[in-house]
C-alpha cells in the first residue's frame, strides 16, 4: 500500500493561468474605460476600483486559501486490494474502490507532464469512476502499472 499525494507543479501553472487571466480582464477593462472617458463627458474613472478590487480579492483568497488547501489535503492510496481517494476543503470526502471492481484504467499523460505535472489517471467501474488528477508522471504510471496487474491476475484465474 502506498499514498501517493498531488503534484504541485500544476499548482503552480494554475496560479500562472489566473494571473494571466486577471491581467487579461484588466487590460480589457483597461479599454473600455478609455473609450468611455473618451465619448462620455464629466467622467470620473473611478469604476475600475469598484469592478477590479472584488475580482483582485476573490482571485487572492482563491489562490491563498482554496488552491494550496486543496493541494494539500487531496491523497490517495493503492494497494493490491483497494484505492482510497480522500479529499475536499471543508468536508472531507473519501472514496473507496475494490480493485476487483476496477474494470478499465485510463491514464492521461501528457507530453510535457514530467515537467508539469498535469497527468491524470482515470479507474472504471460498473457504474462509478474515480479521476486521479495532477499526479507525478512516475507516480501515474505506477498507479497504472498496480490496478493493470490486479486486473490481468483477475482473467487469469
Amino acid at each position: 500500500m502506498k499514498i501517493y499525494k498531488l503534484s504541485k507543479r500544476p499548482l503552480i501553472l494554475i496560479y500562472v493561468f489566473l494571473a494571466a487571466i486577471l491581467l487579461l480582464i484588466r487590460f480589457a477593462l483597461n479599454l473600455i474605460l478609455d473609450l468611455i472617458d473618451r465619448f462620455v463627458p464629466n467622467y470620473h474613472g473611478f469604476a475600475d476600483y469598484y469592478v477590479l478590487l472584488p475580482l483582485w480579492v476573490i482571485a487572492a483568497l482563491f489562490a491563498v486559501l482554496v488552491l494550496p488547501f486543496y493541494f494539500h489535503k487531496a491523497c490517495y492510496t493503492v494497494s493490491n486490494k483497494e484505492i482510497t481517494a480522500k479529499s475536499g476543503l471543508i468536508i472531507t470526502s473519501k472514496q473507496f474502490m475494490l480493485t476487483s471492481a476496477v474494470k478499465s484504467v485510463t491514464s492521461i499523460l501528457l507530453p510535457l507532464g514530467r515537467i508539469t505535472g498535469m497527468n491524470f489517471v482515470i479507474l472504471n467501474a460498473l457504474g462509478s469512476r474515480l479521476v486521479i488528477p495532477f499526479m507525478n508522471k512516475r507516480d501515474a504510471e505506477e498507479i497504472v502499472e498496480v490496478v493493470n496487474n490486479s486486473i490481468r491476475s483477475r482473467r487469469r484465474e
